[in-house]
C-alpha cells in the first residue's frame, strides 16, 4: 500500500493542532479505527478505553491526548503524536488523508448523457455525471462534482468546490456558496407551503418566488427539503450542519455553525440564531426568534421564542433542569393518582363524621 505522508510530515503540516511528536518517524499507509488498527495504521483517541485496542494492534501512528502519554511506552514501530483536540485532530487529518476524492470519480468531465443549456457555464475544472440536467443560465464553480442525476435549475449559482450527490434538485434562482455539500434526494427551493382560503374553505395557491440561499461550508444531509422563500430567501448561514431527512420552511433563517439532526421539522419565518443544536426529532412552530446557543433534546416542542440560551426539553417547552425532573414524576403518576385517590376518600369519610 502507498504511504500518505510520514508523521513528521503530518506533525508539520498540523503544527497548531499537534502539540509535540514522540518515537519513531513511521510511514503512515492508511487512517483506521482503533478497534481493527495492524501496522502501517494511523488511529486516533481520546479515552482510555481504547489503549489495549491500540497496543494489541500495533499500529505504526497513534493521535492522543497529553494525559494518555504514559500509558504508550517507547517503541521503534509505533510514533506517538499528541493533540491538545484528539476530535479535530481525527477530522482535519483525516480529511487530508483518508477522505473521498470527489474529483478522481469515474466519470469523465462532461457526461454525455447529460442535458445542458448552452447558456450553463461549466468551467472544466468541474465533473458532471450521467443524466445530469442543467438550465438555463445555471452557473457552476471551480472543482464541483455533479452525480448522476442531478437537477440544477435555470439562473442557479453554485460556488467552488461543492458536491451534490445523486438525484438531489437545485431549484430555479437559488444559490450555493462555497465547500457546500448536498445530500442524495435533497430538493433545495421546492415551492413553500402557502395558501389562501375563500369563503367555502377552498384553498388557493399563494406563488413562491423567492429563493434559498446557502452560504459556505454548509452541509446538508440526505433526503432534505427546503422551501424557497415567498419573497426573499430562505438562509441558510455558513457553517450549518445538516442531517439526513430535515424539513425547513419557507423564508426560514438558520445561523451560523448549527447542528441540527434527523427529523427536525421547522416551520416558516422562523429564525435561529448562531450555534443552535436540535436533537432528532425536534418541532419548531413559524414566526419564533430563536437565540444564539440554544440546544433542544429529546424531542423538544419549540411554540415560544428563546431569549435565554440553553439547553430546553420537552412539550411544553422546559428548561433542561427542569424538564427531566417533571420526565421524572411522569412514569409515577398511575401510583400519584392512585394516592390522591385514596387520600380523598380519607377526607371525604372524615368530613362525614
Amino acid at each position: 500500500m502507498e504511504t500518505i505522508a510520514k508523521l513528521s510530515e503530518i506533525k508539520e503540516r498540523f503544527k497548531d493542532l499537534i502539540t509535540h511528536q514522540v518515537g519513531a518517524d513511521q510511514e503512515i499507509q492508511r487512517i483506521s479505527r482503533v478497534e481493527d488498527c495492524k501496522p502501517g495504521d494511523l488511529v486516533f483517541l481520546d479515552h482510555k478505553r481504547f489503549v489495549e485496542s491500540a497496543l494489541a494492534g500495533k499500529p505504526s501512528g497513534v493521535v492522543i491526548s497529553e494525559d494518555l502519554l504514559d500509558k504508550f511506552p517507547p517503541s521503534d514501530q509505533m510514533g506517538i503524536l499528541v493533540s491538545n483536540n484528539v476530535k479535530m485532530a481525527h477530522a482535519l487529518l483525516k480529511q487530508a488523508y483518508g477522505d473521498r476524492n470527489y474529483l478522481n470519480e469515474q466519470w469523465v468531465h462532461l457526461e454525455k448523457s447529460s442535458t445542458i443549456h448552452p447558456s450553463a457555464k461549466i468551467p472544466d475544472s468541474s465533473f458532471i455525471g450521467p443524466r445530469v440536467v442543467i438550465g438555463k443560465d445555471a452557473i457552476l464553480g471551480e472543482n464541483c462534482q455533479i452525480f448522476p442525476g442531478v437537477i440544477i435549475e435555470n439562473g442557479a449559482k453554485i460556488g467552488n468546490h461543492c458536491v451534490i450527490h445523486p438525484n438531489a434538485v437545485i431549484g430555479y434562482n437559488c444559490i450555493l456558496g462555497n465547500n457546500v455539500i448536498i445530500g442524495a434526494g435533497t430538493v433545495i427551493g421546492s415551492e413553500g407551503y402557502g395558501f389562501a382560503q375563500d369563503q367555502d374553505r377552498k384553498s388557493h395557491r399563494i406563488p413562491q418566488t423567492g429563493i434559498v440561499e446557502i452560504k459556505d461550508d454548509v452541509r446538508i444531509g440526505g433526503n432534505n427539503v427546503i422551501d424557497r422563500a415567498t419573497y426573499g430567501s430562505t438562509l441558510i448561514g455558513r457553517g450549518t450542519k445538516m442531517d439526513n431527512m430535515i424539513h425547513i420552511g419557507h423564508n426560514a433563517e438558520i445561523g451560523e455553525d448549527c447542528l441540527l439532526l434527523a427529523h427536525l421539522c421547522m416551520a416558516g419565518s422562523t429564525k435561529l440564531g448562531n450555534r443552535v443544536w436540535t436533537s432528532g426529532h425536534t418541532g419548531i412552530l413559524d414566526h419564533l426568534n430563536i437565540c444564539d446557543d440554544s440546544i433542544f433534546v429529546h424531542m423538544t416542542g419549540v411554540a415560544k421564542d428563546i431569549n435565554e440560551p440553553g439547553m430546553y426539553g420537552g412539550m411544553p417547552l422546559q428548561p433542561i433542569k427542569k424538564y427531566f425532573k417533571n420526565a421524572n414524576h411522569i412514569k409515577n403518576l398511575t401510583e400519584f393518582n392512585k394516592r390522591i385517590r385514596e387520600l380523598e376518600k380519607q377526607v371525604e369519610s372524615l368530613q362525614s363524621k
